[in-house]
């Protein structure tokens, strides 16, 4: 069959041949330069228990399971967060602490959040860490906050191993977006 002289068949097989290709080399880039080396990077990290990477969005969602035998949440998430930056380079991402809680620990952050997010618009941290403090200890469990330029951690813990970590955003940092590679704030 032709078509004003060219071959129909010739012309799919090739347009079905471009397509492959192009796919093709896109998976291959994808494997090979980000999926990989993010893999090895937070395979071999100690704070890392588990972990999954989702690149089909525009921004990758990068979800870490941490240990519980984590000492201080906010270096262990500025570590994880600078591994991988240097291997996502450029692309977007948006990393996110899965945690291990029970309903003691749920209870703790709840009775807390008030505070928590009072502090993000006026900065009254010290409050902040005597309110996690003492709800982890009225449920036996240990309550650390941690506050840096762009995000307030908190981290409690309990003896029997469970565990909740939570990092949330600053106010001015809040809807900040990531310029050539990074986290996109979000509240967990």
């Amino acid at each position: 069959m032709s078509w004003n002289g060219l071959k129909l068949p010739v012309i799919f097989l090739s347009f079905i041949f471009g397509l492959a290709i192009a796919f093709g080399g896109q998976w291959v880039y994808q494997e090979y330069t980000l999926q990989q080396p993010l893999n090895k990077v937070l395979a071999e990290n100690k704070l890392v228990e588990e972990f999954t990477v989702d690149q089909d969005k525009p921004v990758a969602m990068v979800k870490i399971t941490l240990t519980k035998d984590v000492k201080n949440l906010m270096e262990a998430y500025a570590e994880l967060q600078t591994l991988t930056g240097q291997v996502m380079g450029k692309k977007p991402f948006q990393l996110e602490l899965v945690s291990k809680p029970d309903t003691a620990l749920e209870e703790v952050f709840y009775a807390s959040h008030h505070v928590i997010y009072q502090a993000q618009v006026n900065g009254s941290f010290p409050e902040v860490a005597a309110r996690v403090q003492q709800a982890a200890q009225q449920q036996g469990a240990e309550g650390k906050v941690y506050v840096d330029q762009n995000n307030i951690y908190i981290q409690l813990t309990k003896a029997d191993g469970h565990y909740l970590y939570k990092v949330i955003p600053r106010q001015d940092s809040i809807h900040a977006t990531a310029q050539g590679g990074g986290q996109i704030a979000q509240r967990n």
